[in-house]
């Protein structure tokens, strides 16, 4: 058989100060580290939008550019429902992306 590997974990509140500090240190970067990753990927994603609206616009596909306007409406809506762009911010560019596809419809 195995030799049987006791292992004792310490919780946070059982912490020293320092070990504390030290835990919280650690914790906050991994949480940063992540929040990070995110944000990254929603920013690529509207940025892939962005690209491909643009290069409907100017096709003058007005068929691609009605889906992608759509598309990159979600996607500019949980962006800043989660935080990553302001709601005001999201609005300015939905409008922007609106005028132009409007103005290839006409």
């Amino acid at each position: 058989m195995a030799n049987q590997v006791k292992i004792t974990i310490k919780k946070v509140k059982d912490l020293k100060p320092d070990e504390k500090r030290e835990w919280k240190r650690d914790y906050l970067s991994r949480k940063t580290a992540r929040k990070t990753a995110h944000n990254d990927r929603v920013r690529e994603n509207l940025t892939n939008l962005r690209r491909s609206l643009r290069k409907a616009v100017e096709t003058k596909d007005s068929a691609k550019a009605g889906e992608t306007l759509k598309a990159m409406y979600s996607a500019l809506d949980r962006a800043a429902k989660v935080g990553v762009i302001h709601k005001r911010a999201a609005g300015r560019r939905k409008s922007r992306y609106t005028a132009q596809v409007k103005a290839i419809a006409a």
